[in-house]
């Protein structure tokens, strides 16, 4: 898979004399068990915010034929809507980054070599895997004070805070996959 580094397959972990498992596992296997466990989870989130974009499509048709059709909306797809991107977004996140779909400018990066390269994206991983850890913390906060005052969406009373702790879930993963970017280009940077 692209974007992660060196991460073929799964190694399953073994511990110290534990014969059944196979022989004791190296570092470089337990970062690419790690690597592979950031792959399936971003994907399998990638593959929930798909399926909901789907539904929030067909959410939206509906309401839209009912209208038109029937003179009669679907009550709360607007707010049905809002809680469906909050997923569709945020879950999607880690994936965009695992396979590399974030924005990036090599225009100056371009001029340099691969191990400078490779030290300009693992400090860049290194910020970026911070500031998720930030927005993580802050966003599951926000969710805590939501539940506490039961803020409910206005149409349907449905809770609000179950859909901010998902997307600090979100960024939860994507912190996750940048911390094991960066370990990937830290590597690269300093291997002779």
């Amino acid at each position: 898979m692209s974007g992660m580094g060196e991460i073929d397959r799964p190694v399953p972990l073994a511990r110290a004399g534990d014969k059944r498992a196979g022989p004791p596992v190296d570092e470089k296997s337990k970062y690419r068990f790690f690597g592979q466990w950031v792959l399936r989870t971003a994907d399998t989130m990638n593959k929930v915010a798909s399926a909901v974009l789907f539904m929030m499509m067909l959410l939206t048709v509906a309401d839209v034929f009912g209208r038109k059709a029937l003179d009669d909306s679907i009550l709360g797809t607007i707010e049905l809507s809002e809680f469906m991107l909050v997923i569709t977004v945020f879950f999607a996140l880690a994936h965009t980054e695992v396979m590399g779909g974030h924005v990036r400018v090599d225009v100056v990066m371009s001029l340099f070599g691969e191990r400078t390269r490779a030290a300009a994206d693992s400090i860049t991983q290194l910020i970026c895997a911070v500031l998720s850890l930030v927005f993580t913390s802050a966003t599951v906060q926000y969710a805590i004070k939501m539940r506490a005052s039961g803020e409910v969406s206005q149409d349907l009373w449905i809770p609000k805070y179950p859909f901010i702790y998902l997307a600090a879930l979100g960024f939860a993963v994507l912190s996750i996959a940048l911390f094991v970017k960066f370990v990937s280009a830290l590597i690269k940077a300093v291997r002779p």
